[in-house]
């Protein structure tokens, strides 16, 4: 019986120890998986902090500073703009080129004025300088908000790049052929100011791709154009001009220009 009874103390003695020795090792299995987890939960962590560190390092400094108890600078967050690349470059150059479309846009809208008044009743070259104006005053609107998409600000005391003749700056009441020279004039030096700012910013030490772009879409296509027909006009009508009845001649080009425009 006291067999019987020492048995029994034994096995409940191994079961107890086996009980522990089991609770231990898979408290020693939980801790190394912890241990495993912990580094990825670190890393996964941090990872979020650094990529705010790197992608908002001026503007999130700004936001941070101004946003803290005690704001720093009165609470301004400058480096929270749409400006980046060669703009701040670049701006006064594209202020300048919108003015000369505004100038340009004048100097057409006065001499479509010119041939449209009574005396001179050219409504074909009226309805060619008047499309010619509404084109540069269109175009320098839209670079006017191509600045302000930029994160820049128009300032119309930017006068153009381009030089014009001295002697011919101010005569807008032109002969048909005369006004036609003119007109090829202006129009090639847009396109030589154009070629300048895309050539600027693509080879600048800062560049800006996207300034290039669009100086080529909005501007060297159309101008391009332009020159190419006004260059056609000037020529044809000079040719005609070299026939007997010089008159005639206008009259039968202008009646062209009316139909086309």
């Amino acid at each position: 019986m006291t067999t019987i009874i020492r048995l029994t103390r034994d096995i409940r003695t191994l079961t107890t120890q086996a009980g522990i020795a089991r609770d231990n090792y898979e408290y020693a299995a939980t801790n190394v998986d912890e241990r495993r987890r912990r580094p990825k939960m670190l890393f996964f962590g941090v990872l979020p902090l650094l990529f705010l560190a790197v992608s908002g390092e001026y503007c999130y400094t700004d936001i941070e500073s101004a946003c803290s108890t005690n704001p720093k600078n009165g609470g301004l967050i400058s480096n929270c703009n749409a400006k980046y690349g060669a703009i701040d470059t670049l701006q006064a150059e594209l202020q300048a080129y919108v003015n000369a479309n505004i100038e340009t846009s004048f100097e057409f809208l006065l001499m479509s004025t010119h041939f449209g008044n009574y005396e001179a009743n050219r409504e074909g070259f009226k309805g060619l300088y008047r499309k010619l104006s509404d084109k540069s005053w269109e175009e320098a609107i839209d670079l006017i908000k191509y600045i302000a998409h930029r994160g820049g600000r128009m300032d119309l005391n930017q006068l153009p790049r381009s030089k014009k003749p001295i002697k011919d700056s101010k005569v807008l009441e032109l002969t048909e052929l005369n006004s036609l020279a003119k007109a090829l004039d202006s129009q090639k030096q847009l396109a030589e100011e154009a070629l300048r700012i895309h050539t600027q910013a693509q080879h600048h030490a800062k560049q800006d791709a996207a300034v290039a772009h669009y100086i080529e879409e909005h501007f060297m296509d159309s101008l391009s154009e332009r020159v190419r027909r006004l260059a056609g006009y000037s020529n044809d009508l000079k040719n005609m001009l070299e026939e007997r009845d010089a008159s005639l001649s206008v009259f039968l080009f202008d009646e062209y220009l009316k139909s086309t425009f």
